[in-house]
């Protein structure tokens, strides 16, 4: 069997990465991979000799035929390092997201991302996979094409065994039958768009209409203060971070990803299995989630189409049903766990392929 250590820093985390590791343990792949994961519960800043000691003594202990690493920023330097230097396993490393696409981001941070951290993990695998396709053909990687391979996607959800508490969901929520309810799921930051949101909502006027906001994050004083000062505190109700977030999904009519950047998001794949109508941004691989007529695309960055897209939403009950159940079964079929399984061992075949194990 062959023997994979997992780069995990948090696997109760509720993010892409610890999301997928847990959903590895349980998949059919354990009975092809041996996966260990290699756990880090003492995170320090920035480049670290401790840090990168411990995984250099976790790959000894382990002894694996892979090291994958997820995420290409400083903490998947630190595991990099000593991954390269233990020289007997082959190197994955999963990009889940740069630290350099962050639009809100210092030019100094940007080019120390971009420049050394990136490029030094990119030069030290032997193999390089993206969570959506789109992303393999980017710029950043031209000089690595000999080190792609298939991309894999983060997974779908299951939530159908909660859609008959819909109703309790929406009275938990102290929501009537005839109100249309709008959700956000997400980091309260302007890099999610958090502020064109806000501005469009108030461009809605209707009446019984709620727009829930969950998540926490650096701008969220300010929206809060923002939504106080436009006298929305009826319509825009904060929620704060929340776990099992497809409660409020479901008790939802729409879900909106207002977000200026993005990989293969985890919020869109839990709204499309909560079976409501969607409004994203066209940037990373949402169009990858969100097919042709399961949803509506519109530009980042621009609150005049997405108070439009809103409001259409609000609007008219057809549109939203139809949306929704086309995106719902879309994403069964696409994104379910025997298709993602399949992406990740050819991901693993192609990688051992790429002559012996050092």
């Amino acid at each position: 069997m062959i023997t994979v250590a997992q780069q995990v820093l948090d696997p109760k985390g509720i993010g892409g990465v610890s999301t997928e590791y847990n959903a590895l343990m349980k998949s059919t792949l354990t009975e092809k991979y041996n996966f260990v994961p290699v756990i880090l519960k003492d995170i320090k800043p920035g480049l670290d000799l401790s840090t990168m000691k411990f995984y250099y003594k976790s790959y000894k202990n382990i002894k694996p035929d892979i090291i994958h690493i997820r995420g290409a920023a400083i903490d998947s330097l630190n595991a990099i390092i000593p991954a390269f230097f233990y020289s007997k396993a082959k190197i994955l490393v999963t990009i889940h997201g740069m630290y350099s696409d962050l639009v809100y981001i210092s030019k100094l941070k940007r080019f120390i991302s971009k420049y050394i951290v990136e490029k030094l993990i990119f030069n030290l695998s032997d193999g390089i996979s993206c969570v959506y396709e789109g992303a393999q053909n980017r710029d950043v990687f031209k000089k690595y094409q000999s080190k792609m391979l298939q991309y894999v996607y983060n997974r779908g959800k299951d939530y159908d065994q909660y859609f008959s508490n819909r109703k309790m969901y929406r009275n938990k929520l102290k929501v009537n039958d005839d109100e249309v309810v709008g959700i956000y799921v997400g980091r309260i930051t302007k890099e999610k768009g958090i502020d064109i949101l806000l501005e469009s909502l108030k461009e809605i006027k209707k009446e019984n209409f709620k727009f829930f906001i969950i998540g926490d994050g650096q701008f969220l004083s300010d929206a809060k203060e923002y939504v106080i000062q436009e006298k929305m505190e009826e319509k825009v109700i904060f929620l704060g971070a929340q776990n099992n977030v497809y409660k409020y999904l479901i008790a939802g009519d729409f879900f909106v990803q207002p977000s200026l950047h993005e990989n293969h998001s985890i919020s869109l794949l839990e709204a499309a299995a909560s079976k409501i109508a969607i409004i994203c941004t066209n940037v990373g691989g949402n169009k990858e989630i969100v097919c042709k007529d399961g949803g509506i695309i519109i530009e980042p960055n621009d609150k005049n189409q997405l108070s439009k897209a809103i409001k259409s939403l609000v609007l008219n009950k057809e549109t939203r049903n139809n949306l929704s159940n086309t995106e719902y079964y879309y994403q069964k079929e696409k994104f379910n766990n025997n298709e993602i399984d399949k992406q990740l061992d050819k991901v693993y075949k192609q990688l051992l392929k790429k002559g012996e194990i050092k």
